[in-house]
């Protein structure tokens, strides 16, 4: 892109501002169109979009009225959907719905939603068994994979219990 087509663009200052007849609702639905939102991000969207809080609050409980926002769903299929895409321990899986907005009540409920019928164990052993062995060498292959739950937010007990007290001690003598 030449540099005078750039400065053609206007910035994301400019664009984010409401235009004085804008609908903060169809701004909201445009938003939530493009994935599952949680209500504080579609409020902060509204607000940095420059609505007035008072034009945000109604828009948000029409959309609640209307089914479009619902942060016990959309929290629970965000959960099941990362804990099938990317396996990771109830800290993991409660930091990354914190951080999408969720009030600590929705999160609870979503993460013990989602964990319901299995066990951060159970969660482990399947990743385990998906991962192909990279090392010949039986120790340097536990830590490697002792390494990768620590880093998927499993407790040092589950990675314990998955890999064998074994592994455990090898890490604590380093």
């Amino acid at each position: 892109m030449t540099s005078a087509r750039r400065q053609e663009r206007p910035s994301r200052e400019r664009r984010s501002a409401a235009p004085p007849q804008a609908d903060p609702i169809a701004d909201a639905v445009r938003f939530l169109a493009h994935g599952d939102r949680s209500e504080g991000q579609v409020e902060r969207r509204l607000t940095d979009r420059g609505y007035p809080a008072k034009v945000v609050r109604t828009a948000l409980m029409t959309l609640r009225r209307f089914g479009y926002v619902n942060d016990d769903a959309v929290a629970l299929r965000v959960a099941q959907a990362r804990l099938t895409r990317h396996p990771m321990g109830r800290e993991a899986l409660t930091a990354e719905l914190k951080a999408r907005e969720f009030s600590d009540e929705t999160v609870t409920r979503a993460v013990g939603a989602a964990f319901a019928g299995t066990t951060e164990q159970a969660v482990a052993e399947s990743f385990l068994m998906s991962l192909p062995p990279r090392y010949t060498d039986l120790s340097r292959e536990s830590r490697r994979r002792a390494g990768l739950l620590r880093g998927r937010g499993f407790s040092a007990d589950v990675i314990e219990t998955v890999l064998g007290s074994k592994v455990h001690d090898e890490n604590a003598q380093r």
